[in-house]
């Protein structure tokens, strides 16, 4: 929800710390990022556009540079990154519209790259909040690195990530947190647990079914 994206911005601009916010066009509200950016973070697009054009190539990348250059028009910082958005009930990957053989890369439209795809995590831990957890495993269909190296910690809870952190056992790490599992009341927090409740309930059952099919 933008709202507790603002919040959570406010939070890390008092602490020092500096992130990126990557938005869907669903969510882009140029008055907000404003905001961000007045508070020294950087903003990105959080694209989907692969699946949303079922898989053709061409049409993704004509609906990613119309989406990029609306997101750019409206935005005063310079977008420079950009971060797929993992749709778990969709058989595509936003990614395979980079990896495809015939894609442009990303020179073509002036980014420095793309959050999963440009990072070294062979030498960067990778912790992401997907499912309510920080672990790794079956709630995480979309939402994992491609072409990492081995993890070594592999926490669940926030308060052992946190501990990670203070006992300096990871070097480098790129910490993903949807703003939306985070909340500053009960009736937020409640809200938010029920809903990741249910779509980890959904997600359990996708799991078994891939797992049927695999076994028959």
């Amino acid at each position: 929800m933008p709202a507790r994206a603002l919040r959570m911005a406010e939070l890390e601009a008092d602490h020092g710390v500096r992130s990126t916010y990557y938005y869907r066009t669903s969510t882009f509200e140029p008055e907000r990022t404003r905001v961000l950016a007045d508070l020294g973070h950087e903003v990105g697009y959080h694209y989907e556009d692969y699946v949303r054009a079922t898989g053709d190539l061409q049409a993704a990348h004509e609906r990613f540079a119309t989406n990029l250059r609306q997101f750019r028009r409206a935005h005063p910082a310079p977008i420079e990154t950009v971060c797929m958005h993992g749709n778990p009930l969709s058989p595509h990957d936003n990614r395979e519209m980079w990896t495809d053989n015939a894609a442009p890369d990303f020179d073509a439209y002036d980014l420095l790259g793309e959050a999963y795809l440009s990072m070294a995590f062979d030498d960067v831990a990778y912790f992401s909040d997907t499912g309510r957890t920080w672990q790794d495993g079956a709630l995480k269909i979309k939402d994992h690195t491609m072409g990492e190296g081995e993890k070594r910690v592999n926490p669940d809870t926030t308060a052992e990530l946190a501990a990670l952190f203070r006992e300096r056992a990871v070097d480098r790490a790129c910490v993903v947190a949807h703003p939306e599992r985070w909340a500053d009341s009960l009736p937020e927090l409640l809200l938010a647990r029920s809903t990741d409740g249910a779509v980890n309930v959904v997600k359990r059952g996708m799991a078994l079914l891939h797992y049927g099919a695999a076994e028959s």
